[in-house]
């Protein structure tokens, strides 16, 4: 038998590191087992940043829910939304505590669907030097594992329980070796499975995407491959109900990198961009949309918006770089887990460029959202600089008298949908603007393991599985139809911290 007090968390994201802590914290033996070679997982590549209450803009608990509320379209748990938000503001605190007040999250934009600023994230470091909301707090909390074991390049291959259906351990495999590991708790914390967006697999097996959300495969994503629902699936072998499986949240403005256009797999252009006023416009040089709607609303219009761009705009010129042969080829390499990852047909077919934006940033904008930080997303090369309006039009190959228009209905507020004009687009007409190729992606499994206020996972009958947690994407209920940008490292943070506090006290009520 196993000390008394083993908690095991599956997942080394941000929600199994806010595990391991809090569970340690609370006198529990720690193991923490990720698949990969290193920690971080998806949490690492978050931009956007963390909601909290902010009542240095008004902000209240009520009008955090409401906007989570009616952002999950009806299908959140509102007890799960409530203890999200009435936490919210502790666990910010939390993490600048484990940083030893190093971790400056000082920054806040107001996002898509939220109706006042509360998403927080870094500033800048010396030099200018950007400084990633995701990457920083990963960053933290890796230095407050001490006393806890990380075993990486570890594969759980079943969650054990005995008779009475209480969990008791897990299996695993290490280096094609494979062993039991005894304990009084598991955590899953290991993400969703928005990385395998094809048919298969590369192990053979279905993909949960085409499982449960068909018309979704193939489209690019900003996941990385390891987000395959391995902790859905062993949730479900243990007796999990779940939920919501077939929400899945398609971001908005994924970057097209010209020099290879058909990647399946994208970098994230953080909503916090259009926060500070960068706007959209079609392959015409037209606004479609309100860049400040919610995603599935920004989205929608992606889809649905005839886009016709001109045959000798960026846009175009750009597109056209993804040959019949790029349309075919696998998503990426290997990853430590997977000898290969799911085939990806490209998402730039004849019938689909109308999902394509132009992202145009003012130099205000540039400017507000922190111009170091996007000089890597320059280096990348995701965007290219335009001298004015007539190198804008240029760029775009439509009439600069059409788009000084475009852009001076913007500036003069006549866009009844619209209730928020971060910056002037065009202050004057020699200003410089920074634009990019944008396309909605696969960004977030809404679905999940169903959990309960403490973070226990529920079986059908609505009955907790002793000894079973979860917290994170790997979780549902939260988020319901669509998440609000900001609520997923918030997320991880309060159901993670409430599940090793759980895990790591309830064996003491145990028979």
């Amino acid at each position: 038998m196993s000390t008394p007090n083993t908690v095991i968390i599956i997942g080394g994201g941000l929600a199994g590191l806010s595990a391991a802590i809090e569970a340690h914290a609370n006198g529990a033996r720690v193991i923490l087992l990720e698949k990969e070679a290193r920690i971080g997982g998806n949490s690492i590549k978050a931009s956007s940043g963390i909601n909290t209450v902010e009542p240095l803009n008004n902000d209240t608990v009520e009008l955090f829910e409401e906007d989570s509320i009616i952002s999950g379209g009806g299908l959140s748990d509102p007890t799960l939304v409530h203890k999200l938000v009435t936490e919210s503001q502790d666990a910010v605190k939390w993490l600048i505590e484990q940083s030893k007040d190093s971790l400056d999250l000082s920054l806040v934009s107001r996002c898509g669907g939220h109706r006042v600023g509360r998403t927080h994230r870094c500033k800048p470091g010396e030099n200018g030097r950007p400084v990633p909301v995701g990457w920083a707090i990963i960053e933290t909390l890796k230095k407050r594992l001490d006393g806890v074991e990380v075993k990486t390049g570890t594969r759980v291959l079943e969650i054990l329980k005995n008779a009475s259906g209480r969990v008791t351990g897990v299996r695993v495999i290490t280096d094609g070796e494979e062993e039991e590991i005894d304990a009084e708790a598991v955590i899953l914390a290991s993400g969703g499975f928005g990385g395998q967006t094809g048919e298969l697999q590369g192990d053979g097996k279905e993909s949960l995407l085409h499982h449960y959300a068909p018309q979704l495969v193939n489209l690019a994503t900003t996941n990385g491959p390891w987000a395959n629902g391995d902790g859905v699936r062993l949730g479900l072998a243990a007796g999990a109900k779940l939920k919501d499986m077939d929400q899945v949240q398609i971001h908005p403005t994924g970057f097209i990198d010209p020099s290879n256009p058909s990647a399946p797999t994208k970098f994230l252009a953080p909503e916090a961009l259009r926060a500070y006023g960068a706007i959209l416009l079609d392959g015409e040089g037209h606004r479609f949309v309100d860049e400040l709607g919610r995603r599935d609303e920004v989205s929608k219009a992606f889809f649905e918006h005839p886009n016709h761009p001109t045959p000798e705009g960026w846009m175009s010129k750009s597109l056209s770089a993804a040959t019949d042969a790029d349309k075919h080829t696998s998503a990426s390499t290997a990853t430590a887990t997977d000898t290969a990852t799911s085939a990806s047909t490209s998402t730039y077919t004849s019938d689909s460029r109308s999902a394509v934006a132009y992202l145009v940033m003012p130099q205000q904008a540039v400017e507000n959202f922190g111009e170091g930080t996007l000089g890597f997303y320059l280096q990348k090369g995701f965007f290219v600089k335009a001298a004015g309006t007539a190198g804008l039009a240029k760029l775009l190959a439509v009439s600069q008298e059409a788009l000084e228009e475009e852009l001076g209905q913007y500036d003069s507020h006549q866009d009844p949908e619209k209730t928020v004009f971060p910056c002037d687009l065009m202050p004057s007409k020699d200003i410089l603007y920074w634009v990019a190729l944008v396309t909605p992606c696969v960004h977030y499994t809404m679905g999940g393991l169903t959990i309960d206020s403490e973070a226990r996972v529920l079986e059908s009958s609505g009955k907790p599985i002793t000894g079973l947690y979860a917290a994170g994407e790997v979780a549902a209920g939260v988020h319901g139809k669509n998440r609000l940008a900001g609520n997923s490292l918030l997320e991880c943070v309060v159901y993670g911290r409430t599940a090793g506090r759980t895990a790591a006290t309830s064996y003491l009520s145990l028979d």
